[in-house]
């Protein structure tokens, strides 16, 4: 079959039962590879733990440098791939079918842990209370090059216990995918049954999803230990070359978090609920004008209607401007022009998603 799954272990001397899955989604990250695999193989833990590496047909170096670690390391690492690329969505589904552990673990190809404790002090919350879900931690966040930009994002009262819940995940994301250890048998459960974590995903936005359903099941537990690094790199959705790519993310994000809200409301009550809505609609209309989909800009101005919300000049200029500038035709051209020619002027990135000109932002800013 051309879509068959192409495995590579050595079952000879792979781990038989491991306590945690790590899962590790790449494509084209062959400048970053290296460095998320090493903070999981120096993990120190007092339990076996195996590493899914799912490789996602790159055009790069990425498979060879995965396939080395998995001779080096056959009694940890599996690599999962196949003979054409699956998409993000995908890829991460076959990674959690073919997890073993009674526990699972996140860090995509671009990230890195950077404490040797991260999974022994998770588990350890995991095993001691039935009742969390979720165990996350704090992070950091560095520059594609590595360079730190944000030395602490949370920035926890380290003498305190730690919960978080549903406003923490649509509000702040404060509940990062690298950082998350979760239960593999509720996550799987999870996928299977729920509406928002469906796969093939309509939402741009894998992980949150999943978050948002997982706070339904238990606590979310978060350390105040930094145990993780998040790059901002030039491939990141909202860093494309293509500025109409990362619109239709934005749009995409956007009608996840209110279907999310469609289901649970959040904690702070239903007047926050209810502006978090019209938030979010807002977003996606915006997003929706500035890609030319008159459509279905028109009917998210419907939704606000309906909500109770009065229409603006802004509003009816931007429907407007979505007529104008349909994909294909001269006026797209020209706005994709201009947001480019702004995203050089405002954040110096330039045609390729590549910063022109790093601008450190301060620690804890």
């Amino acid at each position: 079959m051309l879509n068959s799954q192409i495995e590579f272990a050595d079952n000879t001397c792979l781990v038989k039962d491991p306590l945690v899955s790590v899962v590790m989604i790449t494509y084209n990250h062959e400048r970053y590879l290296a460095e998320a695999i090493e903070g999981v193989i120096r993990q120190g833990t007092s339990f076996p733990v195996e590493l899914l590496i799912g490789e996602d047909c790159s055009t790069d170096g990425t498979r060879n440098i995965a396939l080395s670690y998995q001779k080096q390391f056959p009694e940890m690492i599996r690599v999962i791939t196949s003979e054409r690329n699956l998409g993000m969505h995908e890829n991460f589904a076959r990674l959690l079918a073919a997890a073993r552990g009674k526990y699972i673990a996140f860090c995509e190809g671009d990230d890195y842990w950077c404490t040797p404790d991260k999974l022994e002090l998770q588990v350890s919350v995991l095993d001691g209370d039935s009742n969390i879900s979720i165990v996350c931690t704090d992070w950091r966040v560095v520059s594609d090059d590595g360079t730190p930009i944000k030395s602490d994002v949370l920035h926890l009262d380290k003498c305190q216990t730690h919960y978080m819940g549903l406003d923490d995940i649509l509000l702040s994301g404060k509940v990062k995918t690298l950082t998350v250890c979760a239960r593999t048998e509720l996550v799987k459960q999870i996928i299977q049954e729920s509406t928002l974590c469906k796969i093939p995903s309509k939402y741009p936005c894998g992980d949150h999803p999943l978050w948002v359903e997982l706070s339904q099941f238990g606590r979310i537990r978060c350390l105040p230990t930094i145990t993780a690094a998040y790059r901002m790199s030039v491939s990141s959705a909202t860093r494309r070359s293509d500025p109409m790519e990362t619109y239709r993310f934005i749009a995409g994000w956007a009608e996840f978090d209110r279907d999310a809200v469609d289901l649970y409301s959040l904690q702070q009550g239903e007047e926050a609920t209810a502006l978090f809505r019209i938030n979010v609609t807002r977003r996606r209309f915006r997003a929706l004008a500035l890609l030319g989909e008159s459509r279905e800009a028109r009917d998210e101005l419907k939704r606000l209607r309906g909500f109770g919300v009065r229409i603006g000049t802004k509003e009816r200029l931007m429907y407007i401007l979505s007529t104008l500038v349909r994909s294909g035709t001269a006026g797209a051209l020209s706005l994709k022009w201009g947001i480019h020619m702004w995203r050089v002027i405002r954040y110096g990135i330039g045609p390729t998603g590549e910063r022109l000109k790093l601008r450190r932002a301060k620690s804890g800013q």
